[in-house]
């Protein structure tokens, strides 16, 4: 299985813009497969996103190294660090500099997110992104909608920040229905519409 993960990863790289890891930690993401990720994103100048979906078992996020885009939860990330004191920010800093990302996404469930971004200068840049939906009907997939639209934002270059307020944008239409139901391109136009004539 190993081997042919890795070869449709060859295969495709060439014609991709970007490689989302979603590890649900049982045994897929190794770190052979890890290794030719690097190796095809170095190769094909291709941007690497990685989330781990931590349900019902641990996994630690560090694995991750040299990502473009990490997205965790706070409780990963402390996992991560073996860390459960520190503040937020700390515990974020900590993480960029331990795997190398670029940027980090820290998923903090009804409250929101924090975008952190470090510069060319290495100094780190933050912004809050409110939950938009306080009243979900179900939180399965959420994660998986920001993640798919920061993807999306960053390979077709659009700037983090305005990728994560449209992520923002997909987690709270994804958090409407029961189940993880994809979100649509239209219900997304939609919504963006109304949060721009109607701003609250």
């Amino acid at each position: 299985v190993e081997e042919q993960i890795i070869t449709e990863i060859c295969n495709k790289a060439p014609y991709a813009q970007g490689i989302v890891v979603s590890d649900f930690v049982y045994g897929v993401i190794t770190p052979r497969v890890l290794e030719v990720i690097g190796e095809m994103a170095s190769q094909h100048n291709l941007l690497v996103f990685g989330d781990l979906q931590c349900s019902s078992q641990f996994g630690n996020v560090s694995k991750f190294q040299n990502f473009y885009l990490l997205s965790t939860t706070e409780r990963e990330a402390r996992f991560a660090l073996g860390d459960h004191d520190k503040g937020v920010e700390w515990v974020a800093n900590a993480l960029i500099n331990k795997t190398g990302a670029k940027n980090l996404i820290m998923k903090l469930g009804s409250e929101g997110f924090i975008t952190y971004s470090r510069n060319t200068d290495g100094f780190i840049n933050s912004q809050n992104f409110p939950a938009l939906n306080p009243n979900p009907v179900d939180v399965a997939g959420a994660g998986d909608s920001l993640l798919a639209a920061l993807a999306v934002g960053l390979c077709s270059g659009v700037p983090l920040m305005l990728s994560s307020a449209i992520g923002a944008c997909m987690a709270a239409l994804a958090v409407q229905n029961v189940g993880n139901v994809p979100v649509s391109r239209h219900s997304l136009q939609k919504h963006l519409r109304q949060m721009t004539l109607n701003p609250t």
